[in-house]
This record gives structure tokens, C-alpha cells and sequence, in this order.
């Protein structure tokens, strides 16, 4: 009877003889654990069991296996249950096969700063800018409304000082007479 510690914890019992394969002994893990017997690796006293017979279909005996792994800690003749890393309920370590992980990658430098974002100036009460109330009490628009099906009423348009300009849906209307808001105003332009 050997011992084999699972993945979770859970220690199972299995009732071999000295001679069993470590394949038959994989089988036997696959029909009680639900571990596909390929991807098992079988660890005892530090030793990994299963290089052989997964890798070169070798279906020899478990002191078999161990012996060809390990020549100088076996003698010729020798019985599973009579060596000494090997005995009977002895436990078995249940790991499983996995795939080498991607080869790392050195940090890039770059050679030039990344580029600033444009930060808009935050105005409180901007709105009061749009609109201007007269003596009698009546509301006027400053600026004009954009006149795109896709802006609707309530989209303003940028008063520039030839044209008025959309920020939503980038619709420009050409002025021949210099738009009055803009006047006074220094901003970047060509001289």
C-alpha cells in the first residue's frame, strides 16, 4: 500500500504490489482523482517518477524507474519494498506538468518625453458668457447655435475671427466680416 498527496491536500490510499507500473499507478490516481494520467507527475523523497514513462513511454516497474534515475542509490536485484527511499506506504507527491512561462522582456527606454495633454481652463459660470440679459428683461444669445441635425439647440460654435467653428461635430461657417466676440482677444496667430 502506498500513499499519494494530492493537489489539494486529500492524502489517498492505493493498494499496489512491489511490481506495479507507474503508469497502472497514474490510472489508478485518474479514475479516483480525475487528473489525466498524462499530465501527472509522481514525486517521492525528492525524486520525480514519471520523467520516464512519460516522456519515453517506458512502462517498467516503480523501482525500476527509480533506478534508472538514480543508479548510484539502488543495487541490482533490489525489490520496491526493499529499498530504503522507496518502501512500502511510503507517499507519493501528485503534481501536475506545466508549461515553461515566457521569457522576460527587458523595460523599454524611450528617448524622448512623453507628450503633454492639453488641460482645458476651468471657468466657473462659463454659461454667462453665452448668453446676455437687456433692460427689458429679455435673454439674448452671444454666440451662434451649430445648425447640424447632430448638434441640435444648445451646441454653441467657437467664435473665431473669421469663422465660427463647432467642437462636437467639427462644422466650420466662413464669415467675410470679422466676428465681433473675438476682437480684443490675444491668442496664437499668425502675424
Amino acid at each position: 500500500m502506498i500513499f499519494v498527496k494530492t493537489l489539494s491536500g486529500r492524502t489517498l490510499t492505493l493498494d499496489v504490489a512491489a511490481d506495479e507500473s507507474v503508469s497502472s499507478i497514474k490510472s489508478l490516481i485518474a479514475a479516483r482523482y480525475g487528473v489525466a494520467a498524462e499530465s501527472q507527475r509522481l514525486i517521492c523523497a525528492g525524486e520525480l517518477f514519471s520523467k520516464l514513462s512519460c516522456q519515453q513511454q517506458f512502462s517498467g516497474t516503480l523501482f525500476d524507474v527509480f533506478r534508472l534515475l538514480n543508479p548510484e542509490k539502488t543495487r541490482n536485484g533490489r525489490q520496491l519494498s526493499d529499498d530504503d527511499e522507496v518502501e512500502a506506504e511510503s507517499t507519493l507527491h501528485l503534481s501536475l506538468s506545466l508549461l515553461g512561462g515566457a521569457k522576460k522582456r527587458k523595460k523599454k527606454v524611450y528617448t524622448t518625453p512623453k507628450k503633454i495633454k492639453h488641460k482645458r481652463k476651468k471657468v466657473k459660470l462659463a454659461v454667462l458668457k453665452y448668453y446676455e440679459v437687456d433692460d427689458n428683461g429679455k435673454i439674448r444669445r452671444l454666440r451662434k447655435e451649430c445648425q447640424s441635425p447632430s448638434c441640435g439647440g444648445g451646441v454653441f460654435m467657437a467664435a473665431h475671427e473669421n469663422r465660427y467653428y463647432c467642437g462636437r461635430c467639427h462644422d466650420t461657417l466662413v464669415v467675410e466680416e470679422p466676428v465681433a466676440a473675438s476682437k480684443g482677444k490675444g491668442g496664437k496667430g499668425k502675424k
